[in-house]
């Protein structure tokens, strides 16, 4: 019986022993389950850390082991056709403070102050900041960084300047960047990506102590820029903004635009605004001077707007350039109103209409057009929509629908008034009548290349409409030939070196936001061809408020003819009317084609140069004999050189004018 009750005792011992081994290993299961699970918690965490949000943690540890100092980047050049620089980086020190480790005496902030232009009491005040870093000052000469070299915790560091060669030269095009290199306006704006380095980040860093030390990127790093070679030529873009500027001060105008357009493929060879700005001390001119205005305000047309309509007539075959309207003694009655002419016309044929600038004829060609059918005419001369050029801010203009249009509306927009357009969009629809009626987008970048040399943008002419025929845009150089001959309204567009062919414009206009005439304001314009016998270029000159006479073909044609004939010569388009193209070495005797030995300035020292003898030559040879000269050219009239100042042989510095009086030999 004993020995029964010890058998159960050890079966009994043995079962708790399982028990036990079995709650051991489930304990064991358990634990391991739940280390494993906390081990994939534990390693999932560290890939949604690392690939998922490692940018955001990154920023967290660069705000604690980095600040990013604004810095002034290297951009790329911007160059005229030829390779000319009009906008250039140069590098540049600026000085900055570290506030913590400034030990300076009260003489030495007073010297401090005077080496950098400033005002002792701010300087005092940046010194005793609580910041790691303080501009002081940006942007200075090798004088200055010299002169605060060794004062302690007074640093430099090397910075781009943005500069433009020229000064006020394609001012309006190129635009303008800011102290940080940000892009403005204008062409840097345009071709920002272009131009602005990726290598920027200027950084001041702190170590696992919290010690700054600078880590910015050197000027010679920020290789990534590319060049940028813009349609514009230098010289032709001198030529109309000498010419604008006369023209302007001579009407004693509010302002004026020009453009000088290639009509085979749209290239602008130069595009001018006046008043004008200096790009290197942009901030020192209110932004409304910036705008280029030939391309971001409207205008009424005026007169200037009669070609369109006529073409557009001779396309639909409603008129031919002999048919006779009745111009009734010089004033219509449509609906209310009553239409005059500037004189009391009878009966003109259609190329008189033109010729004369009459309004009550093309008030009656337009309603043989009718208005559904003018309207379509409009838009593909491009009147009221952008002509996608490459530049910023440009507007479309406004040409309301034509199903708005009652019979007088349709009238005043046959003579440029009721409808608005850009300088640019005139010179665009000319052109399209220049090359044999195909409308080109207008534009500024012509290529682009990086800093290996390869090309990486290269612009082609686009093709946009082609508004009326081949034959009847050559019929309508006719007609505008006429124009500038005996009798017409821009007889003073007329040269004696090229023929040309446009239309005169005076538009009254408008007061902004109120919808009706000023008495008294004008916008007085001219827009042409040449050569006309085989055209090359469209150009638009415009005057925004001449005072008194207020006439497109007095005030704004002769600016044209000098743009125009400076343009010729510049391209080497031979002149049919003339034999005077260059003279001999000694600047007399008969004038025969062929160009003369180009008489430069010849660099006497650092600022000095030579002036030569120039008299008996071309513009164009003066414009060359300037060369890369930094000198202003003041020209006066047309054809070879009889007069200039200073004489020859004298000394001019930069920056000073070289004037030039040319005349026309019989």
């Amino acid at each position: 019986m004993r020995q029964g009750l010890n058998i159960r005792k050890i079966k009994s011992q043995l079962s708790e022993e399982l028990r036990r081994e079995t709650r051991i290993k489930l304990r064991l299961q358990i634990v391991v389950i739940a280390v494993g699970i906390g081990f994939l918690i534990v390693i999932g965490r560290a890939l949604e850390l690392h690939c998922i949000k490692n940018t955001a943690l990154g920023w967290v540890a660069s705000k604690q082991y980095q600040a990013k100092i604004p810095q002034s980047s290297r951009r790329g050049r911007i160059l005229d056709r030829n390779g000319d620089e009009l906008a250039i980086s140069l590098p540049v020190p600026s000085i900055y403070a570290d506030p913590r480790s400034v030990s300076l005496s009260e003489e030495e902030i007073k010297k401090l102050a005077d080496v950098l232009g400033l005002n002792e009491k701010e300087l005092s005040e940046k010194l005793k900041s609580p910041k790691k870093f303080v501009w002081l000052k940006r942007f200075v000469d090798r004088e200055v960084l010299e002169a605060v070299k060794g004062m302690r915790g007074i640093y430099s560091i090397e910075e781009s300047r943005r500069f433009y060669p020229n000064g006020s030269l394609a001012s309006h095009l190129l635009g303008a960047v800011g102290m940080e290199s940000e892009a403005l306006a204008g062409i840097e704006l345009a071709a920002d990506k272009f131009l602005e380095s990726h290598k920027k980040e200027a950084v001041y860093r702190r170590d696992a102590r919290g010690k700054f030390y600078i880590s910015p990127v050197a000027y010679e790093e920020q290789d990534d820029v590319n060049d940028v070679y813009l349609t514009i030529d230098k010289q032709i873009q001198f030529a109309a903004e000498n010419a604008l500027q006369k023209a302007v001060e001579s009407a004693g105008a509010k302002g004026g635009s020009a453009v000088v357009l290639d009509i085979e493929t749209g290239e602008v060879l130069a595009m001018s605004n006046m008043p004008t700005f200096d790009a290197n001390e942009y901030s020192k001119y209110k932004q409304d001077m910036w705008r280029n205005r030939a391309v971001t305000d409207t205008i009424e047309p005026g007169s200037t707007f009669k070609v369109l309509i006529v073409a557009s007539a001779l396309d639909a075959g409603v008129v031919t350039p002999e048919e006779i309207f009745d111009c009734e003694n010089g004033a219509m009655t449509v609906g209310k109103a009553v239409l005059h002419d500037h004189d009391s016309y009878g009966k003109l044929s259609v190329k008189d209409i033109i010729r004369v600038s009459s309004n009550i004829g093309a008030a009656k060609i337009a309603r043989e057009v009718g208005r559904e059918r003018l309207y379509e005419y409009l838009k593909k001369f491009g009147i009221g929509s952008k002509t996608g050029i490459d530049y910023p801010g440009e507007i479309g203009g406004i040409v309301r629908d034509a199903s708005t249009w009652q019979p007088v509306e349709l009238a005043t927009i046959a003579f440029g008034q009721g409808i608005s357009v850009t300088p640019v969009q005139m010179a665009t629809a000319f052109a399209s009548i220049a090359n044999g009626g195909k409308r080109l987008k207008p534009y500024v970048v012509d290529h682009t290349v990086n800093n290996q040399g390869m090309l990486i943008y290269n612009a082609e002419p686009t093709l946009v409409s082609e508004p009326i025929s081949s034959a009847n845009a050559s019929t309508m150089i006719g007609m505008l030939e006429r124009v500038v001959g005996q009798g017409g309204t821009g007889t003073r567009a007329a040269s004696k070196e090229y023929p040309v062919a446009g239309k005169t414009g005076t538009a009254q206009k408008v007061v902004e936001g109120a919808g009706h005439y000023v008495a008294g304001k004008y916008y007085a314009s001219f827009v042409g061809i040449a050569p006309s016998n085989d055209p090359k270029i469209a150009v638009f000159v415009g005057l925004d408020e001449p005072s008194g006479v207020h006439f497109g073909g007095v005030v704004s044609a002769p600016a044209f003819r000098e743009i125009t004939e400076a343009t010729l010569k510049h391209m080497d388009i031979p002149s049919p009317l003339s034999k005077v193209v260059a003279s001999g070495k000694d600047g007399r005797g008969d004038i025969t084609a062929g160009h003369a030995e180009v008489r430069r300035f010849q660099k006497i020292n650092e600022n000095n140069f030579q002036v030569p003898d120039v008299r008996g030559v071309t513009i164009r040879d003066v414009m060359a004999s300037v060369g890369q000269a930094n000198i202003k050219l003041d020209i006066a009239g047309s054809g070879v050189a009889v007069s200039q100042i200073p004489s020859p042989g004298s000394m001019i510095k930069e920056g000073e004018t070289f004037r030039v009086s040319f005349k026309q030999l019989e």
